[in-house]
């Protein structure tokens, strides 16, 4: 039995490119380290919401803020990591290095105008956005906001490190470097937070003194631990023009996805800002519980993003379809296991953040309703798009995403969650809707030739 499956995976996943031990190796890793970084963040969830439930609210209302933000150089990084595997496909070593020397060169300019004005403009910002919140959620969510800001730099350095050994398939320098900065991450939430009961404060002090040491780890990895392609600290600022505009070219529609899509976020916690602070602090919670879920579908995203782009680097352009396909494919069977191996521990995980019993209803109701569209959907609509974006085909994945979002989250989010008065569940069930809409768009589109005419 189990040598007919290994035979069968070995079929579907091996080419000339990679093999399956390869590939599995490398999912592994990326399974360790979204696990990793997730069970991080809940452990630090945990301890800012032992802290009361106006802690967790503030951080939740200003967390789609900060998502947008980091998400416009996580783009960039992104559209970097496709150019670094495609450079490697290709096996151009100078490619390589000023690739990655590009990349963080971009990001590292990006975050620090975007974390600038950020902070500039925080308290109009979420005086703006959430007018009728308590005024102790306000100045909480303010004074988190600015402390977020000044991290947002050195996690743009590290994140773009980050992406660049993932996009060559080093998944264990990724998972070094995760380990380094979610490790110090927890030590000093621990620190901040239970023992010197900074509360708010504490939750951001954690995360600037753990963004700075992995910048600075994640610099010494690339330059002297682990430079396996012989980057310099001049590639760092040295651009090249025909490299710089194909990272742009790859991150700028990105980013736009990112920002159009996290705007889109917004307004859905702008309606959620109505609701009660319970209410509040139940959806975040799920929302870090449901991280836990889909940490398996995470991974896969990410080995799709690195198979795909190496392959079409190297011209193998009917491999990125079998590879997008297959991968999709396997990614339900993974996601079907994790929801029934986790779904069980939920009393254990939950009882982590200290929810109140007026929460714990809400709780479950959103995670039930998550972990059906997880098993089913979810691979379509997010794996998918890495495979188009390898491509170059990123335009449509943008507009489908933003359309899926105003469609359900937003729009029949609103209406289940304010007017039908169903509260933060009506939200989950219009993300579920968002997400259908996601999968039927992008099956469509990969099953076409369009997508895959970039090369020419």
């Amino acid at each position: 039995m189990i040598g007919k499956l290994n035979a069968q995976l070995n079929g579907m996943f091996t080419s000339d490119q990679f093999t399956y031990g390869e590939l599995r190796s490398m999912f592994l890793t990326l399974v360790m380290d979204q696990f990793f970084i997730v069970f991080i963040n809940i452990l630090s969830t945990a301890m800012v919401s032992s802290t009361g439930e106006a802690a967790i609210a503030a951080t939740s209302m200003v967390g789609s803020v900060n998502s947008l933000v980091v998400l416009v150089f996580t783009a960039l990084a992104v559209g970097g990591s496709i150019v670094i595997a495609r450079a490697k496909g290709l096996g151009d070593l100078h490619g390589i290095r000023h690739a990655i020397g590009g990349t963080i060169a971009l990001c590292g300019a990006t975050s620090i105008v975007l974390s600038s004005l950020l902070f500039l403009g925080s308290k109009g910002l979420v005086n703006l956005l959430y007018p009728s919140a308590e005024p102790l959620l306000i100045g909480y969510s303010i004074h988190y906001m600015r402390l977020m800001c000044i991290s947002f730099v050195p996690y743009a350095v590290f994140n773009a490190i980050f992406n660049a050994f993932r996009s060559v398939g080093d998944t264990r320098s990724s998972l070094a470097l995760t380990i380094v900065i979610n490790g110090v991450h927890l030590i000093c939430s621990f620190l901040f937070i239970n023992i010197l009961h900074l509360g708010v404060t504490g939750a951001g002090l954690s995360y600037i003194v753990a963004r700075v040491v992995g910048a600075v780890v994640a610099l010494l990895w690339l330059l002297v631990i682990h430079n396996e392609f012989f980057v310099r600290v001049c590639h760092l600022f040295h651009f090249s023009k025909r490299i710089t505009k194909e990272i742009v070219s790859l991150g700028i529609p990105i980013a736009s996805e990112s920002a159009l899509f996290q705007g889109g976020m917004l307004l859905v916690q702008v309606y959620l800002a109505r609701l009660t602070t319970t209410e509040l602090a139940a959806h975040s919670v799920a929302n870090s519980v449901l991280n836990l879920f889909y940490s398996t579908g995470n991974a896969l995203t990410a080995l799709t993003s690195t198979v795909c782009g190496q392959c079409f680097g190297a011209h193998a352009y009917e491999q990125v379809r079998r590879y997008c396909r297959n991968l999709v494919r396997a990614g339900r069977v993974i996601l079907l296991i994790t929801c029934c191996i986790l779904l069980p521990l939920l009393p254990a995980i939950l009882h982590l953040y200290h929810p109140t019993q007026q929460a714990l209803p809400t709780i479950y109701t959103c995670l039930m309703i998550a972990s059906v569209g997880i098993c089913t959907i979810w691979c379509d609509g997010y794996v998918t798009p890495m495979a188009l974006r390898a491509s170059g085909d990123i335009l449509y994945s943008t507009v489908v995403s933003v359309a899926s979002l105003f469609i359900g989250r937003i729009a029949i989010g609103y209406l289940l969650t304010i007017p039908l008065g169903l509260g933060v569940p009506g939200m989950w069930l219009g993300m579920m809707v968002e997400w259908g809409v996601r999968a039927v768009a992008l099956r469509l589109r990969v099953k076409g030739e369009r997508w895959l005419s970039h090369h020419a």
